[in-house]
């Protein structure tokens, strides 16, 4: 009864203080606070549209228009009336995946009630932004934005989430830049576990062996819906930063046993252990070193005479 009051006085807050004054409100303190306890359900679609953005100006006649392109394109294949492009491999690969997403749901599968929507967004995704497509991954996070908004907003953000700079290194599969990520994690990684660190590396225990699968599906395929969901709200907010500040919390939760992730993975004891963890680095931040290993990595790819010594 008690959490059920709190997240009814939650919904209040959100709907009749913070929501109507987004821009003045979304960063102080107050909202800080009352954003890591987890947003109520009610209002979560809102609250990630808006921390999302809109930068490249979606709208939903652009959803509809991509998504009758994609209908088109499923039309023809079907009656194998046109040469396969990369387009259509992605599309193919969408049905496949579609059957694999939350299988123990049962809601995104051939007849569930969200089939059809996860089919349109990932269709209409393919036909939006031709440099990247579909990949394996993407219906996790789709999923998870149909399930808290509806499908041309649910589209909006998806394609605003995947194209921040952590996303479309992954997605695009930049290994110079996804090797850049790696090493910032591991600068954070030794800062705030260093034995766990020395023992991974001593038994050549990479960073891509888990971070790709956590990052690839923002941890909606490795943790409970609803304890992804509340680490999505964090990230909406925060930004890439909160995916590896996430991973180092799972690290040092689990630090004296590491399996396998356990299906009923408790939300209050992840998150104070990602509150113990230390994003800073000799009073560097995570921008700070990121941008740090950028700079020396285009150093060392123009073979500069002060990096050769």
């Amino acid at each position: 009864c008690k959490v059920e009051e709190s997240i009814g006085n939650a919904v209040l807050t959100w709907n009749n203080e913070i929501l109507p004054n987004w821009e003045t409100m979304w960063c102080s303190r107050k909202v800080r606070d009352l954003w890591w306890q987890g947003i109520p359900p009610s209002v979560r679609g809102k609250v990630w549209s808006l921390a999302i953005g809109n930068e490249l100006n979606i709208t939903h006649q652009l959803f509809d228009i991509c998504l009758a392109r994609a209908k088109e394109k499923w039309r023809s294949l079907s009656t194998g009336g046109s040469e396969v492009e990369s387009e259509d491999a992605g599309l193919e690969l969408i049905k496949l995946d579609i059957s694999r997403t939350f299988p123990n749901l049962c809601i995104f599968q051939q007849g569930g009630p969200y089939h059809d929507m996860l089919h349109s967004i990932l269709g209409a995704y393919t036909c939006y932004p031709p440099d990247v497509g579909y990949v394996q991954g993407m219906s996790f996070i789709a999923a998870v934005l149909i399930l808290n908004l509806d499908t041309a907003d649910a589209f909006i953000a998806f394609s605003n989430l995947l194209n921040k700079p952590c996303q479309m290194a992954f997605f695009q599969v930049d290994h110079g830049l996804m090797l850049t990520y790696f090493a910032a994690f591991e600068v954070f990684f030794e800062e705030n576990l260093p034995k766990l660190f020395a023992h991974f590396k001593k038994n050549n225990l990479t960073p891509d062996i888990y971070l790709i699968d956590w990052i690839f599906t923002l941890y909606s395929k490795s943790l409970p819906l609803d304890l992804a969901c509340r680490i999505w709200d964090v990230f909406c907010r925060d930004g890439e930063e909160f995916l590896f500040h996430t991973a180092l919390g799972i690290l040092k939760l689990f630090e004296d046993i590491l399996t396998k992730l356990p299906e009923d993975l408790p939300a209050e004891e992840l998150f104070a252990s990602i509150a113990t963890i230390q994003m800073q680095s000799r009073n560097k931040k995570w921008a700070q070193v990121l941008t740090a290993l950028q700079k020396d990595s285009c150093e060392m790819e123009k073979g500069s005479p002060s990096l050769r010594h």
